[in-house]
């Protein structure tokens, strides 16, 4: 029916608007890279956190969170594993290029399906175990082109971001009535609290704090708050492959505004990564596409 289409159409200007405010935390990071870790981490998460839970007070409202805001058991283990998570993307971002942080975070689907096998159980199809084989080689490729350039540690810390994420995913599957909304929002704050004690607390001028502010609003509640709205309406499949261009905007605005150079291994990692995600959704793609025009 044209409700369907319009609902889908719908779907994917909101996936990848979110996906180009997800690609301008890079951007945001080295605008303000004179600042440390710790308290680009700090106002980061702050503001993020802050903005978050006044959309969460919206849903509870709206009586969209359910009981206990949405926050269950797991939430004790979710929260700080959300917390890690936020605190390594900035780390990592700091540590090494933007291209190599969203190239390896582009691995999740697979670093996700081997967490939920080796905590529930779950076996992966094969098309996603090759895949996977192949989105590894691609990270290898990176990673060894960036040895002795003092990008280890942010390649590292990537990889436990993407780890922590691919854990946040496993588990909410297992709850699917937990709030991810309550969630991020109370574990940004936790890391914001967590990087202000480590934080030398340096004089910030309006610059700093303007560029804080839209760092947290965009890449934390934004972006995230349009993602999830957008993703009722298409396939899981296809938001998560229009996600995937963030891999290629982030570099490029970098890139464009300030000269960062991944490199060329970096590139072809990148592009063998791509490749393998979007070898393996082609088939719910191309079943989410005929379903569509069966409704038409």
């Amino acid at each position: 029916m044209p409700v369907d289409k319009a609902a889908r159409r719908r779907g994917i200007s909101l996936v990848l608007l979110a996906t180009v405010l997800w690609s301008l935390a890079g951007f945001f990071a080295r605008l303000i890279d004179h600042l440390d870790l710790w308290t680009m981490l700090c106002g980061r998460a702050f503001f993020g956190g802050l903005c978050i839970s006044a959309w969460a007070i919206v849903e509870w409202r709206r009586g969209a969170l359910g009981p206990r805001l949405g926050l269950g058991p797991a939430a004790l283990l979710v929260i700080p594993v959300s917390a890690t998570a936020i605190t390594c993307y900035v780390a990592a971002i700091k540590t090494t290029t933007v291209a190599d942080v969203l190239v390896i975070y582009a691995t999740l689907p697979f670093v996700a399906a081997g967490l939920a096998f080796l905590i529930t159980g779950e076996r992966a199809s094969r098309r996603t175990i090759i895949a996977a084989g192949a989105a590894l080689f691609g990270v290898v490729v990176m990673v060894a082109g960036g040895l002795g350039g003092g990008r280890l540690l942010g390649q590292g810390l990537s990889m436990l971001m993407t780890l922590t994420f691919g854990l946040m995913v496993v588990l909410q599957r297992r709850r699917p009535r937990m709030s991810m909304t309550s969630i991020n929002a109370i574990a940004a704050l936790v890391a914001s609290a967590f990087a202000f004690h480590f934080s030398p607390l340096p004089p910030l001028s309006a610059y700093d704090v303007a560029i804080l502010f839209l760092f947290g609003l965009t890449t934390i509640c934004l972006a995230f708050v349009i993602f999830m709205e957008g993703a009722k309406h298409i396939p899981a499949a296809e938001a998560g492959l229009i996600s995937m261009l963030d891999v290629v905007i982030g570099p490029l605005w970098v890139f464009l505004g300030f000269g960062e150079n991944p490199g060329l291994p970096a590139i072809i990692g990148g592009v063998i990564v791509l490749s393998a995600v979007i070898w393996r959704v082609a088939p719910e793609l191309s079943r989410a596409r005929a379903l569509v025009d069966a409704r038409a």
